[in-house]
């Protein structure tokens, strides 16, 4: 796909990036500035009226003409033009102003991989896995509420399809969004405050308080076209009702879609009641209607599609036609009915499905105070459904109710010792519920995921407590992935890195539902231990610090410091983290688990912890003891015969001898560990340290190849942590090569990623920064230095990211000197 640039003499606007070249030189605009320009070059020699800038850059509030004047004056003075005797802007007095240079308008090709913004896997749509059946009015209707309006709710009862159609509503409308259509699944969230912390981990947002991170979020969304999908905002609705407000006030280019049973009660929100499906006529008008007429119906074309996928030999015909229209309008024309009812006719005739539900149908019928109308037949529906099945898939659909958004097929298999049944029975069992459309399966996804419908999974919750059994059964969750994460820890370091990452990638609810019960009802603190000892490796390859700080926090709290390797490296986890964070605390931590790990003759977990001691002493400027704490991982590192403690303790010597100022000492230290071991995030800071020390010695070129490795790493990881780095020390390319422009932009983006990720520079790098940082100010001036960081704080981080690489490429292509 290409992007257009504007020429005109000696000028070359690009849109997309914001940038105004006037012969070899940029020249800075403000953004207004730069706004009206475009508006004049995409109607070139044509008059545009003050009103009609007015509106096009701002709205036409009510702006003073002294403030246009000032922004065309702006513009002549970076055009170096004449306003008596213009060669590119010409007013028309009394009316506007005409572009009156020679424009021309040039299609270039994007780079072959650039960075996005864009959400990351875990708030993607998730794959279209059928079509979406009857509701074309409906998306149609959505669809035209979404152009006019920046926040639209669908509402309507469980089992509606609310969530198909705005998904499908997403996905048709993705094109209008730029920067993506982010999806958030609330169902398993208690507080509103828990979507606002997701939403601020997506964002690399720091999740502290919410207070103070709505801001935060509304800073990163500003001026961002994209699409918020929340799903399922039932239990939170008016406090994320609260929170969208707020994101739509702070952030105008935004749209904001929801579904919910219940309006989210806000200023703006657009609401649309989403119908059941249409119904045929009643049984006696139906004979006189063509068969292809009622089939076309939406109530009977999905029936009959999905009751075609256990019962291919279905067809509307006049043997069965009063029953199938009877069958939908006894269900109401719900979308989830008839899903559910359509299993059956695997095993059941439309005449006995009929001749069940009016049984079924009028025992479970409630007119009970409290239980609202819309409730009546599904509540009805999934008890029936309920009683189809054996005593043994009912009970294996209560405990498969303790999942959070899916599970895997080994992790349903895990729950047959505790239920006494074995593999094959229960792999049965389970096919058996898929069949009967309670279980649904996401293919797309390996290995293969399952879920219940919400409203599924709450009635087996309520069904699994009413047996007394729920302990069980979140006992028996704690403990599978208790094993998983100790399994994924075991193989990331047999470098199964990618495959662990995009796996545990889905499973973050279950997690901290694990662990959440281990810490309260199942009073569990080893199992606690044992599961964020053995995410380590995967928090550091996904770059989830700040998950992992939480869990281990979390697992910690309380506990007695003991003599165990479960002990132990649950505070090596903290360690790594508080290591990035510069928190002081990692002494005590890590300290404390050196010293019982030699107790334990653990050498992997006492050269671990030494390895990040020295390299916490290295930023201390204790350098002697730093010498021997590496020295101690070093010599452990040999004994165990690892690579990446190997590789790790190598690291803190390159630490030491930056700190000694030793820049060749860090490329030798770190040049033989490139690409040593499973780890990318470690692989990702040796290159930055050797594009560091090359920088020291006056290398632009081979430190502009090893700041290339690190962006593409990071592209791969999404770790914003070592983008910053790449980008900062990109920075001070820019300004030993005499670029002070380029340099200001970048010193101001890394700035902003380190603010926004709690992430300081370290203390060798403090040095570098300063130094770049007086040089273009005092080449620049400080107005325009400030102007030009400004504009690196507020641009997108993917338009940075792809300056800062095509720098980095003219240098490492450069000859050598």
């Amino acid at each position: 796909m290409n992007k257009v640039v504007y020429r005109s003499g000696d000028l070359r606007v690009d849109p997309a990036n914001r940038r105004l070249i006037r012969g070899d030189k940029e020249i800075a605009l403000e953004p207004k500035a730069f706004a009206v320009l475009l508006v004049l070059l995409e109607r070139a020699g044509e008059l545009v009226t003050r009103d009609q800038l007015l509106d096009a850059v701002w709205g036409h509030r009510h702006i003073t003409p002294a403030t246009l004047n000032r922004v065309m004056t702006l513009l002549r003075r970076a055009f170096d033009d004449d306003a008596d005797h213009p060669r590119f802007i010409h007013t028309v007095h009394g009316a506007g102003y005409r572009f009156v240079g020679a424009v021309e308008r040039v299609a270039v090709p994007r780079g072959e991989f650039r960075a996005h913004f864009e959400p990351p896997p875990i708030a993607q749509l998730p794959a279209k896995l059928e079509p979406l059946i009857g509701r074309d009015r409906e998306l149609a209707q959505l669809c035209a509420m979404l152009s006019e309006h920046r926040a639209v709710t669908v509402i309507g009862p469980g089992g509606m399809g609310k969530t198909q159609c705005a998904l499908e509503l997403a996905r048709r409308c993705a094109g209008q969004f730029p920067d993506g259509v982010w999806f958030f699944d609330l169902s398993p969230l208690e507080r509103a405050q828990d979507w606002v912390r997701a939403l601020a981990a997506t964002l690399s947002v720091p999740t502290a308080g919410t207070q103070t991170l709505l801001p935060r979020i509304a800073l990163e969304l500003a001026g961002r076209k994209a699409l918020l999908l929340v799903d399922n905002c039932d239990q939170v609705a008016v406090e994320v009702g609260a929170l969208v407000f707020e994101l739509l006030r702070s952030c105008p280019d935004l749209k904001i879609l929801t579904t919910s049973q219940q309006r989210l009660d806000f200023v703006g929100e657009c609401l649309m009641w989403l119908p059941p499906l249409e119904l045929p006529p009643p049984a006696g008008e139906a004979e006189r209607v063509p068969l292809d007429k009622i089939a076309s119906t939406p109530a009977v074309a999905l029936l009959l599609v999905r009751a075609c996928a256990v019962l291919p030999a279905i067809a509307l015909g006049g043997d069965n036609v009063a029953d199938i229209v009877e069958i939908c309008r006894r269900l109401d024309g719900m979308p989830l009915a008839l899903e559910l009812v359509a299993a059956q006719f695997a095993m059941l005739s439309p005449a006995a499905i009929r001749e069940r539900l009016r049984q079924r149908f009028s025992v479970l019928a409630s007119d009970s105070a409290g239980r609202e109308p819309r409730h009546r037949n599904m509540q009805a529906l999934v008890e029936w459904s309920y009683g189809l099945l054996s005593a043994q898939e009912q009970r294996l659909l209560c405990w498969l109710g303790v999942f959070l958004q899916g599970w895997t097929m080994d992790a349903a298999e895990a729950f047959g010792s505790a239920l006494k049944i074995d593999g094959d029975e229960l792999l049965q069992l389970h096919s058996g519920l898929i069949l009967k459309s309670l279980v649904v399966v996401d293919p797309t996804l390996s290995p293969i995921r399952y879920r219940l419908l919400e409203t599924v999974r709450e009635f087996a919750l309520q069904l699994l407590r009413a047996r007394g059994e729920e302990s069980d059964a979140r006992g028996a969750h704690l403990q599978y992935f208790v094993q998983l994460a100790e399994r994924s820890h075991r193989e990331i370091l047999d470098s199964r890195v990618d495959e662990w990452v995009a796996r545990l990638s889905h499973e973050h609810a279950n997690i901290d539902g694990a662990l959440t019960w281990a810490k309260s009802g199942g009073a569990d603190d080893q199992a606690a231990l044992r599961l964020t000892g053995a995410l380590m490796f995967y928090c550091k390859s996904h770059g989830s610090f700040g998950l992992l700080a939480e869990w281990v926090e979390r697992a910690l709290d309380g506990v007695t410091p003991e003599l165990s390797q479960t002990y132990v490296r649950a505070l090596l986890c903290s360690g790594v983290f508080k290591l990035y964070v510069q928190d002081p605390a990692i002494e005590p931590h890590l300290t404390e688990a050196a010293a019982l790990a030699r107790r334990l003759e653990d050498r992997w977990a006492e050269g671990c912890a030494s390895a990040y001691l020295a390299m916490w002493d290295a930023l201390q400027g204790r350098l002697e003891q730093a010498r021997g704490r590496a020295t101690l991982a070093n010599e452990l590192a040999r004994a165990s015969e690892d690579d990446w403690l190997r590789s790790l303790a190598g690291f803190a010597n390159g630490w030491i001898a930056l700190r000694a100022g030793e820049h060749k000492g860090v490329i030798d230290a770190l040049q033989p560990l490139r690409r040593v071991g499973f780890d990318v995030h470690q692989h990702q800071m040796i290159e930055i340290y050797l594009g560091l020390s090359h920088y020291g010695l006056g290398h632009w070129r081979e430190s502009a190849g090893s700041l290339l490795n690190v962006i593409e790493l990071s592209l791969r990881t999404r770790n914003l942590r070592s983008l910053a780095g790449a980008i900062e020390l990109a920075a001070f390319l820019a300004m030993r090569t005499a670029r002070p422009e380029i340099c200001a932009r970048l010193l101001g983006k890394a700035a902003d990623i380190r603010d926004r990720t709690h992430v300081p520079l370290f203390s060798f790098w403090v040095a570098h920064d300063e130094e770049a940082t007086n040089r273009a100010r005092r080449q620049l001036g400080n107005e325009q230095f400030d102007a030009l960081y400004t504009a690196g704080v507020s641009a997108r981080d993917e338009l940075v990211t792809d300056e800062a690489r095509a720098l980095l490429r003219h240098l490492a292509e450069a000859p050598p000197a």
